[in-house]
This record gives C-alpha cells, sequence and structure tokens, in this order.
C-alpha cells in the first residue's frame, strides 16, 4: 500500500506590510460582512427609492440645462452641466443599481439588475446613456473588477494598467503631462473598448471558441 503523506504545508507567513493577516480571521470577517449585508438589506425601504428618483431628477435638471445651453458660445455652466448629467447617471444612478443596489425594491423592474438599461435602444437611452456597453459594464466592473479586487486578475489594476509610465525613461513633465491627458479621454480610450473586450472574450468562452 502506499504511504499516505500526513505532513501539513506550512502556512504562508506575511511580513512587512502584510504582517497583520497572520492574524487576521477571515472566516469570522465574512460572518461579519454577510451579517451587515443582511442588516442593511431588511433596513431598506420606500425611502430609498425616494431617494434613487430624487438623484434622477436632480441628474435630469442637470442633463436639461446643460442641454439647453449648449448652442450658445462655449461656457462653463454647460460644461458643468453635462458633467454632472453624464458621471451622476454613471456614478451613483447607473453603479447600484447594476450592483443590484433597488432590484428588490422596484415594482416596476426598470431598476432590476438585469433589465437596467439593456434590452433595447429605448432602456438604454433613458437609463444609461454612456460611452460604455451597460452588458459590458455588468461583466467586467461587477465580476472581473470587484471578484479580483487589486490582484493581477484585476482588468482595472491601476498600477499595472500604467506600469509603462513608470518603466518608460520619459521626463517627468512629459509624464504629468500624460497623466493628464489620460485623465481627459480614460473613458473612451480605456474604458468602454476595455469593457466591451471583456465582454466578447466572455461570448466567446461560453461558445467553446478559441480566443484569438
Amino acid at each position: 500500500r502506499d504511504e499516505v503523506d500526513t505532513r501539513k504545508e506550512t502556512p504562508q507567513r506575511y511580513v512587512g506590510d502584510e504582517a497583520w493577516l497572520n492574524n487576521f480571521d477571515v472566516e469570522a470577517f465574512r460572518k461579519d460582512i454577510r451579517s451587515l449585508g443582511k442588516k442593511l438589506e431588511e433596513q431598506q425601504g420606500p425611502e430609498d427609492m425616494q431617494h434613487l428618483n430624487k438623484i434622477i431628477g436632480w441628474s435630469n435638471a442637470c442633463g436639461i440645462a446643460g442641454l439647453a445651453t449648449m448652442g450658445l458660445a462655449p461656457n462653463p455652466f454647460s460644461i458643468l452641466m453635462l458633467s454632472l448629467w453624464t458621471y451622476s447617471r454613471w456614478t451613483m444612478i447607473a453603479h447600484h443599481t447594476c450592483h443590484g443596489g433597488y432590484t428588490k425594491l422596484d415594482d416596476s423592474g426598470r431598476f432590476n439588475r438585469g433589465k437596467f438599461a439593456i434590452g433595447s435602444l429605448q432602456r438604454r437611452v433613458f437609463d444609461w446613456f454612456d460611452w460604455m456597453l451597460p452588458e459590458a459594464w455588468n461583466l467586467e466592473h461587477n465580476n472581473l473588477h470587484h471578484y479580483n479586487l487589486g490582484e493581477k486578475t484585476d482588468p482595472d489594476l491601476v498600477e499595472r494598467n500604467l506600469e509603462h509610465i513608470r518603466q518608460n525613461n520619459w521626463p517627468k513633465a512629459f509624464k504629468y503631462l500624460y497623466v493628464f491627458g489620460a485623465v481627459l479621454g480614460w473613458k473612451w480610450t480605456y474604458y468602454a473598448p476595455n469593457t466591451y473586450k471583456e465582454l466578447k472574450l466572455h461570448e466567446l468562452r461560453k461558445q467553446g471558441k478559441e480566443i484569438p
């Protein structure tokens, strides 16, 4: 009979800034998070939907103000209003809805995480009209990003995505200028195409096709 190796693996020991992980109770932390999530979910009610509708109202007001004045000479007011409109629609309405924050509160189904901004052009325009495809965002952000936060498999790991800036022997002034340009257009140049790419890769994997 083959002998069974009963030796246990030596647990990994963390050092430096991560030394606190040696005494971290992962199971207790998991239970605390689940308990907190359940408690907060039980506290949800009509007030939360009222708050959402208020945010939507303010967001729409910014959009109307920006669109109504954009025909005038370039002015900071139109820029500010349009920026607040698109940004609040994304970060305060779409983000929370796509994470399922209002799924159990909305009887109409509009703010269901599986229906919001998807299914038709009308829903895309009225729910979340942005550069990113909502289906692609749901996959890339909700799954690939949040389930791999800060890890190498996180598609939004900034330290890795901007590694070339640190490694290139560019003048510091040029690096700052490069980052400034990235800040202005990162949604077009990175987020929209990257989320779409991840969606298409996911579809290929589901179909059992070879990744090009």
